[in-house]
């Protein structure tokens, strides 16, 4: 009897994974997203960065293009209807992986404007 699990390893992530009979079956969930993205940025030292340095670096940005490129639409994909470096900041800034003081800022102003200060 074979059961498939996912392997929750940064360096393979979701790999899939035989066990035969007499092996451990417990069946692990896939990575969530925000564990898999962090895993790419824990690949390449980016954690907490800024996001200009994130998307500066370019094996890096190659390699969250192809994980995010997925989600990202169409038009996006092939900056007809948005720029994708700008589209994946936004997500890691969504996904609280990265620091962007300009938006932190614009978030404030905004907050403060709606309350009146």
């Amino acid at each position: 009897m074979n059961k498939k699990i996912y392997v929750s390893d940064e360096d393979k992530m979701m790999q899939d994974k035989t066990l035969t009979w007499g092996q451990s079956s417990v069946i692990k969930k896939p990575l969530s997203e925000y564990d898999q993205v962090k895993a790419i940025l824990k690949k390449h030292n980016a954690l907490n960065m800024e996001i200009e340095e994130v998307v500066d670096n370019t094996e890096l940005y190659d390699e969250l293009y192809k994980y995010f490129q997925e989600d990202m639409p169409y038009g996006v994909q092939k900056a007809r209807t948005g720029m994708p470096d700008e589209w994946i900041a936004d997500r890691l800034f969504e996904l609280e992986l990265v620091y962007d003081q300009e938006k932190v800022d614009d978030y404030n102003n905004d907050y403060a404007q709606r309350k009146g200060y």
